[in-house]
């Protein structure tokens, strides 16, 4: 009885820990939004006047780049957040799969190109369409994407598979040559600020899969880490 008290407060207390994590995140986000988008506008009017004064250019740009990249980890929270709480709203139209996806691998060519990682995206002969959220899709496959470029070694792929007659769902496959998730990890990198050893010097916030995983979910799809041979 009293092993079974302890083990129950201690989950007791890493339930609160976990809350208190994010209620601060939320909080803190919340705080920092407004004078965030504040500085935007005017680093957007800067951008336009790097042609009368070419030598602010480059500062211009990076301060572009770094305040895109805080909003985009502010959104990240804030729809991390929502998902914990599904407090998420869905609106569901139909989308085309292969054309999402299209778009979103072209987003990241960049950083593979970069990178110079052999970058390849798959698609079927036949369009492919589903009742879907386009915008919760989007940040799925941004998740997606992101890390599978991020933690690459010198290839990433991703491939939409052709649906049968008789399939009800549609998959797609993101893979890469990076680091190998064990086994017993497969499960621990969709948990919210886990961050595996191999990859913690990336920069990130350990929530994209987490989010990634939940609006998954909230299709009533499913995100999983498999292991194949040839990886």
């Amino acid at each position: 009885m009293i092993s079974f008290y302890h083990k129950r407060t201690q989950i007791k207390k890493e339930k609160e820990l976990y809350e208190a994590k994010i209620e601060f995140f939320t909080n803190v986000t919340h705080e920092i939004r407004t004078p965030l988008t504040l500085i935007k506008g005017p680093v957007e009017n800067l951008l336009e006047k790097t042609a009368e004064v070419p030598d602010i250019k480059p500062d211009v740009v990076t301060l572009e780049r770094n305040t895109n990249r805080l909003i985009a980890l502010i959104t990240q929270i804030l729809d991390f957040r929502q998902t914990e709480t599904r407090g998420f709203s869905l609106t569901f139209s139909e989308v085309r799969i292969d054309k999402l996806l299209q778009e979103e691998f072209e987003n990241f060519v960049p950083p593979a190109t970069k990178k110079k990682l052999q970058y390849r995206l798959e698609l079927p002969d036949l369009p492919i369409t589903a009742w879907a959220d386009e915008e919760a899709l989007r940040k799925i496959l941004s998740n997606l994407l992101s890390n599978a470029v991020k933690y690459a070694g010198t290839t990433a792929t991703v491939i939409l598979h052709p649906l049968s007659p008789e399939d009800l769902n549609f998959t797609i496959e993101v893979r890469n040559d990076g680091h190998l998730v064990s086994p017993e990890m497969r499960e621990k990198i969709f948990e919210p600020f886990y961050r595996m050893k191999e990859t913690s010097r990336q920069t990130g916030s350990g929530i994209g899969l987490s989010i990634a995983r939940s609006l998954a979910e909230l299709h009533q799809g499913y995100l999983y880490r498999i292991h194949r041979a040839t990886e």
